[in-house]
């Protein structure tokens, strides 16, 4: 199980998901500073901080217009964060390079049957 998993750590850092939009908007020259105008957190005590969604709206100019952009993140919204647009300004993005919530979830499993089928063959289930 050590060593499956071991292997899976390996495997998910060299293998990080392409951004291929982001590279589209990088070629395009379409790459945006958006500023900070206001932000709030859910959190009601101090002590909910590490659990609560901060929501933020960023403003940014495209061409002489102005954009807005909203953040929900659990990390604290910096004061300009850098955003990409491939032909719609109005639809400005974020690099979001993360897994889909399936795909964490068979990695986080996959130990763990792996544990149980070994276990199972040993005959210690």
């Amino acid at each position: 199980m050590i060593a499956v998993f071991a292997l899976e750590v390996k495997w998910t850092r060299s293998h990080t998901p392409n951004d291929k939009k982001v590279e589209e908007a990088l070629k395009l020259g379409h790459v945006i500073e958006a500023k900070r105008v206001h932000f709030w957190d859910d959190g009601v005590t101090p002590d909910e901080r590490s659990t609560s969604w901060y929501h933020a709206t960023y403003t940014y100019n495209v061409s002489g217009d102005q954009y807005q952009y909203k953040y929900l993140e659990r990390v604290y919204p910096p004061m300009v964060i850098k955003l990409y647009y491939l032909n719609n300004p109005r639809k400005a993005f974020r690099s979001a390079k993360r897994r889909s919530g399936i795909s964490q979830i068979l990695f986080l499993m996959l130990p763990i049957v792996v544990g149980v089928g070994v276990a199972y063959l040993l005959g210690g289930v």
